[in-house]
């Protein structure tokens, strides 16, 4: 009898540290915050990776922390082979994991049929066009300082205006001092 009930402490004991480990949506009511944007559960001891598949209905789900940046504080589960891969497979939606930012390669995940869809897909390159049409590099027929000379006037005309204003502006600052 004695025996009996310390099997079944022990397994009282070992269902607690089983749920523990993992992120239970259904019974902690996680699943019916929509607007849940971020979670942060470092050193939590979860351990399968499956696991993570019961916070991808949360579509507003932007991050989701499961170690710290630096490593430390880690849940077991962090040590898997395709911890990261897995992760972004199963919450497709999320930008930010364990505090580093998502590169948008990774997002392949989330509709496979999209990116095979592009990968058969024909581009259509447009015919290029030179866009030099017209001019030479050629510097015996180019007179760079005909070709400058107007603009180069209307230059000296604006400096000129300018420097008038500044002797008026300066002038009358003088007067009020």
């Amino acid at each position: 009898e004695q025996e009996q009930e310390q099997e079944q402490e022990q397994e009282q004991e070992q269902e607690q540290e089983e749920r523990g480990r993992t992120l239970i949506v259904q019974d902690t009511g996680l699943d019916k915050c929509a607007s849940l944007e971020h979670i942060f559960v470092q050193d939590n001891n979860i351990d399968n990776i499956n696991e993570i598949a019961n916070v991808a209905s949360l579509k507003n789900l932007k991050s989701l922390y499961l170690r710290n940046i630096d490593g430390s504080q880690k849940n077991p589960v962090c040590e898997h082979p395709s911890y990261r891969s897995s992760i972004v497979r199963q919450l497709p939606h999320i930008s930010i994991l364990d505090g580093e930012r998502l590169k948008h390669s990774n997002t392949f995940y989330a509709d496979p049929a999209a990116s095979q869809s592009s990968s058969t897909a024909q581009v259509q390159i447009p015919e290029s066009k030179s866009w030099l049409s017209g001019f030479t590099w050629e510097e015996d027929k180019v007179d760079v300082d005909k070709l400058l000379a107007p603009i180069q006037a209307k230059f000296d005309a604006v400096m000129s205006d300018s420097k008038k204003l500044n002797s008026a502006a300066v002038a009358l600052l003088s007067h009020y001092q």
